[in-house]
């Protein structure tokens, strides 16, 4: 009996041991941290061949439970780090210590990419043109806009030199149309703006902490996934919350504007889990900031900002992805500062590259009564107001049996709300020009000039009869001490007012099913968006006249009339110095646009090495607007105010009819690649696409009267090397890129007693480029790197033909043909930009260095835009694991480095400016020292950060 009791004893006490050893919490710890022991945050820690694992927080500490005794492979990855597999044996006690060095890297090839592939897959594996900016890239550097984070990508033309607006983006010499024409701008793997044209997407696009990624498809499939996309696909990938909550806090201050406005600047983002299991996670930020801006006009040029966040739920057999951002945010473009000297261009008179040519502080208001359409309520100092909110849903589901489908929704309620300048460019008061324009041709007097803030008077000119020469029996005699004298003696800048408001909403959807079987996948897909888009244009809304300087002054005009007794004085400029309220009236569109899309996608993996893939892409455009334009303009006695002395309220707009226009339009495009890994270090492949593209909307509301519009018509040929040799990367990409069917016709308007509209005959159009991309990623030793990329390109206009349009309706155009020119200014022969870094343990430096080829300004080779360089230099310096500090010199130099520019006015009349292929060298020739007008990099700026990390 004792033997059995004690027996039984033996046996609930290995029980109870047994017990206690497996139902006890066991767990692996660690640290994770780089080569110099600096802590690595976010870094995955995975238990091999499982769905187990976590993140490190911001000491590098990570925790991961276990319920087993068994020897476990932990696999540690991170972006910008090489994955290390760590063998480990779990001990009997609850806790097993892992400390782990990860070795930084440049090798590329593993990383997974979403954007312009039927299926997440690795970059080795892809034959496609791509590159990745990662957030460590994107915490380094300071740029003037989102858009110029595209420097970082060969083959890539980017001028933001007009703010953090306006700006332009130009793949592979595709650059009839400008701006993103060939491009889809992405957040989140959607367009940001779905029916091109209507606005261009950077207003609504910023870069903030909450950006975690950028990938950038060149060409290839962009065609085929998407939106009227051959030239490629820009996709700004948003952070999300990890297994355990980070956070950070980045406060920047700085100098613009050759270190001299100041600029403020808060971000802050911070996500984590919301459950136990982890599977619920969350992440919020964005910024807000307040900025005098490069080119400082008396009041601040930017303030605002954005909010972003998302909830991601994971589940078995998938993931739901909730997210919303909301924009609310004040800016405006620079104007061209006036230019000399065309083999040198430089500033002209005392103006510098940080002068700003902007309407000073004033207000404008006249009712509807005056355009019949809406009332205008302009003030200089409430910029451009950008407002979005945005709600969207991912959701990403596993049926099984290799089958997937994923489907993302987003809803965007877009605003803006402009008051900005228009174009700025001098303009004479003692010439005819002058008075023709502005209806004082023939009010014979004495017209005095003034600043009406300060009651300075700048002098007059009297308009007189001439019968000297019967044919045109004016003259003009002046007394004027007009500031600007050097830039133009006796002129003062034409700066009209723009006022612009307008709504868009956006519903886009994509569903996509894929099924996967052991050696191939299969994508099918449909697209959908539908945008309602109504927009009020006043360009202008009413003249201003500013004094030609930096931070220029309205100028005040007053007239007496001559050959009367006791004239009254009437004012022809308003309290602010602004005249012709509602001169041009307000262009009313509104418009239905829907875009549905068919596409399918098939890959191979014929063997272990060689991956085929192919696809094509059904799209159906359907366009339903209307527009209202103003057909005269008339004249009343007294105007809005009952005042028969002030004349810059007279004028009032007489409406046409609504004309109403639909289009619809069908495109197919198609692409193939083929790649070939011959190893884990390097890969081959070769792809051809072939597609076509509807036109931009904007297109359509300027030119409402033509029907037969055809698609444009891309090729694109390109093949890829892409060798990963220890620390170094290297991809070299030729290309090929042709257009075909680029439409050039002009409607017309003719001005008279009766505006009236004309269009010029239909041209088609043909372009192609050939070069080599080249991008590369090199480690010298510990402390040293280099990034660099590069494109070399040649463009040629096979046939690019236009009219120029002249004063006496279609009788006079004339048809210019510069077909066989080899020139664009939009695609450089050598873009080259490189960044070599230094690090040691706790400091890091790098310079960017970022040239532009000399390029030919327009096809008649008038003169040549300069070849020039722009430095970024960038010292960061980790305090503490929690504190980094940095300071950031933009454009080290202080370079004028020219990016866009347009024509002088040598005929004084308004919008000559604009044509800047009618510049010849005959007209060069004639007066080579205009004043013409450029638009350049940003000027110096200094700033410094401080990033505080939870």
């Amino acid at each position: 009996m004792k033997s059995l009791v004690y027996s039984l004893l033996c046996l609930l006490f290995m029980q109870m041991s047994l017990s206690f050893s497996f139902g006890q919490d066991r767990s692996i710890h660690g640290y994770v941290n780089d080569k110099n022991q600096q802590p690595l945050v976010g870094v995955s820690v995975q238990i091999q061949n499982t769905q187990t694992g976590t993140n490190t927080d911001i000491n590098g500490k990570f925790i991961l439970p276990i319920n087993t005794e068994k020897r476990l492979v932990l696999v540690f990855t991170s972006i910008g780090y090489l994955k290390k597999e760590i063998s480990v044996s779990v001990g009997n006690g609850p806790v097993t210590e892992v400390n782990v060095n990860l070795e930084e890297e440049v090798k590329i090839l593993d990383e997974m990419i979403v954007t312009g592939v039927f299926d997440t897959r690795k970059r080795i594996e892809s034959s496609i043109a791509i590159t990745t900016i990662d957030s460590k890239t994107l915490d380094r550097i300071v740029p003037n806009s989102a858009v110029e984070l595209l420097r970082q990508v060969p083959g890539v033309f980017t001028n933001t030199s007009r703010g953090e607006i306006y700006n332009e983006v130009v793949t592979r010499g595709m650059a009839l149309g400008g701006a993103y024409y060939y491009v889809s701008m992405q957040e989140d793997g959607l367009p940001i703006i779905p029916a091109a044209g209507q606005y261009n997407p950077d207003p609504f696009l910023r870069a903030d902490v909450t950006l975690g990624r950028i990938e950038a498809v060149r060409g290839g499939t962009a065609s085929v996934l998407g939106v009227n996309a051959p030239g490629g696909i820009f996709n700004y990938i948003s952070k999300t919350g990890g297994s355990t909550f980070e956070g950070e806090f980045r406060t920047r201050v700085g100098l613009e504007g050759n270190v001299k406005n100041p600029y403020y600047r808060q971000d802050a983002g911070f996500g984590g889990p919301l459950s136990k299991d982890k599977n619920l996670t969350y992440y919020i930020g964005g910024h807000y900031r307040h900025a005098d801006g490069a080119k400082y006009p008396g009041y601040p040029l930017s303030r605002g900002g954005q909010i972003k966040a998302n909830l991601v739920k994971k589940y078995k057999q998938g993931s739901v992805q909730f997210n919303l951002k909301y924009l609310h945010d004040r800016t405006v473009q620079f104007e061209y500062t006036p230019t000399v000297n065309f083999d040198k261009p430089t500033p002209a008179g005392n103006f510098t590259n940080s002068s700003s040519v902007l309407n000073p502080k004033a207000t404008l208001y006249y009712p509807a009564s005056v355009n019949g359409l809406t009332d205008v309520n302009y003030d200089s100092k409430n910029l451009n107001l950008y407002k979005e909110l945005a709600p969207s849903l991912n959701w990403e589901h596993r049926i099984g049996k290799g089958w997937k489908i994923q489907n993302a929704l987003r809803y965007s309620d877009k605003s803006i709300l402009s008051n900005s300048s228009f174009i700025v460019y001098p303009f004479a008061v003692d010439q005819v020009p002058f008075y023709a324009i502005n209806g004082l041709l023939g009010k014979f007097g004495t017209y005095n000039f003034y600043n009406p803030k300060t009651n300075q008077r700048y002098g007059s000119v009297t308009q007189e009869l001439d019968f000297s020469n019967p044919n045109f029996p004016f003259a003009f005699k002046s007394n004027l001490n007009l500031p600007g004298s050097t830039v133009q003696p006796n002129s003062v800048f034409f700066n009209p007012i723009s006022y612009e408001n307008g709504t868009m909403k956006d519903l886009i959807n994509q569903f996509t099913l894929k099924k996967q079987f052991k050696t191939m996948g299969f994508t099918a897909g449909v697209f959908h968006s539908s945008t309602w888009f109504k927009y009020n244009l006043t360009p202008p809304a009413a003249i201003g006249y500013g004094t030609i300087e930096d931070k220029p002054q309205f100028v005040g005009i007053d007239y007496i009339p001559s050959g009367i007794a006791n004239p009254p004085t009437y004012h022809y400029t308003d309290r602010n110095g602004i005249s012709d309220y509602g001169s041009a009236g307000v262009s009313r569109t509104e418009s239905t646009i829907n875009q549905t899309a068919f596409f399918f996608g098939h890959n191979w993996n014929i063997s272990n090495k060689l991956n085929l893939d192919w696809g094509f892409r059904y799209e159906d455009f359907k366009l339903n607007a209307k527009q209202r334009r103003p057909i005269s303009a008339s004249q009343s006695l007294g105007g809005v105010d009952g005042d028969s002395t002030t004349l810059y309220d007279n004028k009032s707009s007489v409406l046409g009819q609504n004309i109403e226009y639909s289009s619809h339009l069908n495109t197919l495009s198609f692409s193939a690649g083929i790649n070939y890994k011959v190893n884990n270090n390097l890969s081959f492949y070769g792809r051809y696409s072939r597609g076509s593209k509807a036109p931009q909307f904007n297109f359509y509301t300027e030119n409402s009267k033509l029907l037969g519009v055809v698609p444009q018509k891309n090729i694109q040929i390109e093949f890829g090397v892409k060798i990963s040799r220890g620390k170094s990367n290297l991809f070299i990409t030729p290309f090929y890129s042709a257009l075909d069917k680029i439409l050039n016709q002009k409607v017309v308007q003719e001005t008279g007693q009766v505006v009236t509209y004309y269009a010029t005959p239909k041209i088609y159009n043909k372009t192609h480029t050939i070069g080599v991309e080249i991008e590369g990623n090199y480690t010298l030793n510990d402390h040293w790197s280099i990034r660099a990329n590069a494109v070399v390109q040649q463009f040629t206009a096979d046939k690019y033909q236009f009219y120029d349009t002249r004063k006496r309706g279609p009788a006079d155009d004339t048809l210019i043909d510069r077909s066989g020119k080899k020139i664009s200014s939009y695609t450089p022969a050598f873009i080259i930009n490189v960044t070599p870094t230094y690090r040691n343990n706790k400091l890091f430096v790098n310079l960017n260095w970022y040239y532009l080829a000399k390029r030919a300004a327009n096809t008649s080779e008038t003169f040549y835009l300069p070849a020039f360089s722009q430095f970024d230099l960038n010292i960061g310096y980790t305090l503490s694991p929690k504190i980094q500090l940095q300071a950031s010199i933009n454009n080290v130099l202080n370079k004028f480095g020219i990016m866009n520019w347009s024509a002088p006015t040598p005929s004084g009349v308004p919008f000559q400016t604009f044509d800047t292929e009618l510049f010849t060298p005959t007209n060069r020739a004639a007066n080579p020292k205009a004043v013409y007008f450029t638009s350049a990099i940003q000027p110096r700026a200094l700033f410094i950060s401080c990033t505080f990390k939870l």
